[in-house]
């Protein structure tokens, strides 16, 4: 089947891809509660196998569903992995098909990569395409960052990746131009840590501030210190960003909180002696400062080291970057990215690349915000990504390149 075919076909499922994107949009559930999410895309599955021209089976895990398409015993198997999760925000799109569900939200186009996945095995299961390659497409709980296990890494344990050549993983962008695949070789997201920091002091009434400490100050007095701290301590070369998140203190007006919480984004490219340093510089300055504040103290310093970098294959990035030039659509190298992602874990252990789809026409709306809405017109290129992949001849299997030996700024 030719590129221009690939592309017809990826055209004709948008109007399914884009139903299935609005189902999914209305049901968004949080990490490892993604039941009505699993149960949707389970269903859906299940429909297409009815009619479906391939063989097709669908497996369960704890992190996640995935569907084998078995073509050839003696073909190599690829991954497409979709997330699936959602957001703690509330949705402010006024879009007709917006979440039933209060407080929480597909920010981050998890409804968007979930249902470019259906779409892709509609297309196979027409059977009008024929993949060189048995397939493997993983519906992934739990993608978005927190200080439990991802699912990402959950499936990896749970061997995911046993049989598998090559994988690779799609992600919307509304930032990033309409149709306009980006990505880079090598290092391209960051390891994703989170430090968590809590106060303990003293409290009381507000009519006496004399008398022992106030949490909301002690939580200043940090937050100050800490501004621009990555730059005073690591200097101008290193790439960081290290970003206040979380702050919380206080219960009533008439009250000096006795507790205050602080969380902050350490996104970062640094070496491990250079990362433990880092830290424990931190935790020396807010020791500091807390003891400057009688009947106080530091209660918890917790660093989570969050996912590891990811590190695209820099042979497979050029492979698949020519795969979509030559179908007529649109690349971009980028700089690295200050996102977490944790495809990373893949990446550790198989060859392959991370892209993502730019989707943003109009007016633009950042992710994790309540008016994040790409544009969904373009999701059939998302379809069409995944189709030339799988009817693209792969070279044989061999190891992911060791970290060590890939330089931060080996590429541009």
């Amino acid at each position: 089947m030719n590129k221009e075919s690939i592309l017809s076909l990826s055209l004709e499922h948008q109007s399914f891809t884009a139903e299935m994107r609005h189902k999914l949009h209305e049901i968004p559930e949080l990490q490892w509660e993604e039941e009505k999410t699993l149960a949707l895309i389970s269903s859906e599955i299940e429909k297409i196998m009815t009619s479906s021209k391939v063989p097709i089976q669908l497996h369960q895990k704890e992190g996640g569903i995935y569907v084998d398409v078995d073509l050839d015993p003696h073909y190599q198997r690829l991954l497409f992995r979709a997330d699936i999760d959602a957001l703690p925000i509330e949705e402010q799109t006024g879009l007709s098909y917006s979440s039933i569900h209060p407080g929480i939200m597909h920010a981050c186009g998890h409804d968007c990569h979930s249902a470019m996945l259906l779409g892709t095995l509609k297309a196979l299961a027409s059977g009008k395409v024929t993949p060189l390659h048995n397939l493997r497409l993983v519906w992934q709980r739990a993608e978005e960052i927190g200080v439990v296990q991802s699912g990402g890494a959950r499936l990896v344990e749970e061997g995911i990746l046993e049989g598998i050549s090559y994988c690779y993983g799609l992600h919307i962008s509304s930032t990033e131009d309409y149709g306009t695949f980006i990505s880079r070789p090598g290092y391209f997201m960051c390891q994703a840590g989170q430090l968590q920091v809590e106060i303990e002091c003293s409290g009381g009434h507000v009519m006496r501030p004399e008398l022992g400490s106030n949490g909301i100050d002690i939580m200043t007095d940090i937050h100050m210190s800490l501004r621009g701290f990555e730059l005073r301590k690591l200097g101008p070369n290193e790439i960081i960003s290290f970003v206040p998140s979380i702050s919380k203190a206080g219960t009533a007006c008439n009250i000096r909180p006795g507790h205050a919480e602080m969380w902050y984004a350490v996104r970062n490219f640094l070496s491990p002696e250079r990362l433990e340093e880092f830290i424990a510089a931190i935790k020396y300055r807010i020791e500091l400062i807390v003891k400057s504040y009688p009947k106080a103290h530091l209660a918890t310093f917790i660093y989570y080291p969050g996912y590891p970098p990811l590190i695209n294959d820099p042979e497979n990035y050029t492979f698949i970057k020519s795969l979509i030039q030559d179908a007529g659509m649109n690349t971009s190298t980028v700089p690295f990215l200050f996102s977490g992602e944790d495809f990373s874990y893949y990446l550790e252990n198989r060859v392959g690349s991370y892209w993502c789809l730019g989707a943003r026409k109009g007016e633009r709306t950042d992710h994790h915000t309540a008016t994040f809405n790409p544009d969904e017109s373009v999701l059939w290129q998302g379809v069409a990504f995944w189709l030339l992949i799988a009817t693209a001849p792969h070279p044989p299997m061999r190891q992911p390149i060791e970290k060590g030996r890939i330089e931060l700024m080996s590429y541009p």
